[in-house]
């Protein structure tokens, strides 16, 4: 008989190496464009050009990395292994992607391509092979819908920290080269150590041994996966509005450092949603959760683009409900992630956490690339000048990133769930014939 239970200690690794995950990914992510082209002084739309091309990258090297750990056979398992060895690599790619040398403006890009994408090879090695462990942790949904909801919890307190502390230390050290990687040095080598608890405390369970490798035509045959990525693809304007909101702060508040207090309430009202989403859970389906969490989104993001940016307070107040929608969209998403494995291994005989959270990985990498080019794009159609008092057309166009484009992308989002037919009963009638078996 299979143990299913997760302990605590497990359970409070896997957390807590979110938490440092999303340290180091989350200012990574939210301050690179800001840094490039206030700091680096790059022109936005290269910016958003090289956060594209970084993506298009990630066509490549997720999949490769979700086969390369399905096909990992060990003692310890398939995805253990790789949790082992990757915080450090984390943190030195981290620091090297601040630290950009006084040279030419084409060696400053030149160095910016081959930093961030290193970068971000690091964090595919990181993040495939951390949520497949959320399914090789047991078997039992609701084990997995407990690890995740705390999971998530922790991952946004660590997005948190990489959203308050980082503007104020910014600020602090003078908000030049040094004081960003000053920061990152903070960010990465706590978020690291934090990270390389889960692979020493951490034990798969549901992983087979002898079992077949999953070719990526697999993935093919998991229509409930394929359609919860587009929709997640779709909310690509809704991924970015850290970046956005540093801009908003920056230029439309007059305060960098008020992204502290932006970013605060986003981030409780997400953690505050995923800590009740056990108890929704008990009243509505996981589908009707991930819609409705989109619903609020649009109703939030668009009465702040009616409403404008002058009263403060109501920007505050709809920023909190739309962190509320963020939150519980979050943890729905990685449950039927989850979900969605085990219907791959029910149609297929072939278990995929590796080829499946790698497929999960690229689409969250391809929302930040989509979303970053666009903020380039609109950035530099609006007139964006960095480091001077901006335009009404600019202040309007940095705006609509927080406002009018995460309501569109809310809306858009819901059109591949009608075709979302993977239902709780199926599930649990899967699980029960596999366990048969």
């Amino acid at each position: 008989m299979q143990d299913n239970k997760i302990s605590f200690k497990e359970r409070l690794s896997f957390g807590l190496a979110g938490l440092g995950q999303n340290m180091v990914y989350n200012y990574t992510t939210a301050y690179i464009m800001v840094f490039y082209t206030d700091v680096v002084k790059l022109l936005p739309v290269a910016v958003g050009t090289l956060m594209l091309v970084a993506r298009i990258f990630d066509a490549v090297n997720d999949p490769i990395m979700g086969l390369i750990i399905d096909k990992t056979r060990t003692k310890k398992g398939k995805l253990i292994p790789y949790l082992r060895v990757i915080p450090v690599p984390m943190a030195v790619f981290t620091l090297l992607v601040f630290f950009v040398p006084d040279m030419s403006y084409t060696l400053r890009l030149v160095y910016a391509y081959v930093s961030f994408i290193l970068w971000d090879l690091m964090y595919t090695v990181s993040d495939v092979p951390y949520w497949g462990l959320s399914v090789a942790i047991s078997s039992d949904p609701n084990e997995r819908l407990k690890l995740v909801s705390l999971a998530r919890i922790l991952c946004n307190v660590g997005l948190a920290i990489s959203i308050v502390i980082p503007p104020l230390m910014i600020s602090y050290f003078g908000g030049g080269s040094f004081a960003y990687f000053i920061t990152a040095v903070a960010m990465a080598l706590t978020g690291s150590l934090l990270f390389s608890l889960v692979g020493f405390y951490a034990k798969e369970r549901t992983t087979l041994g002898e079992q077949e490798t999953a070719p990526l035509s697999v993935l093919l045959k998991n229509k409930p996966l394929l359609l919860l990525q587009t929709s997640r693809f779709l909310q690509a304007f809704r991924m970015v509005i850290a970046t956005a909101g540093l801009y908003f702060a920056k230029y439309n508040m007059n305060d960098e450092a008020a992204f502290s207090i932006l970013g605060g309430l986003l981030i409780a009202a997400m953690i505050l949603a995923m800590l009740v989403t056990p108890f929704l859970k008990k009243i509505f389906s996981k589908k009707q959760l991930y819609n409705y969490s989109l619903i609020l989104g649009f109703v939030s993001h668009f009465l702040m683009f009616i409403l404008g940016f002058e009263n403060m307070i109501v920007n505050y107040i709809l920023l909190f409900v739309s962190g509320l929608s963020l939150g519980l969209n979050d943890v729905i998403t990685y449950t039927l992630v989850g979900d969605c494995v085990d219907y791959c291994e029910y149609q297929t005989g072939i278990r995929t956490e590796g080829l499946s959270f790698s497929l999960h990985t690229f689409t969250t990498k391809l929302q930040s690339a989509f979303g970053l080019f666009w903020i380039g794009i609109i950035l530099t159609q609006v007139g964006f000048v960095e480091n001077v008092v901006q335009s009404k057309d600019a202040l309007n166009g940095i705006f609509s990133l927080i406002s009018l484009y995460p309501a569109v992308a809310s809306l858009l989002a819901i059109i591949p769930m009608f075709w979302f037919k993977f239902t709780e009963a199926d599930h649990k009638m899967m699980l029960d014939k596999m366990n048969q078996k």
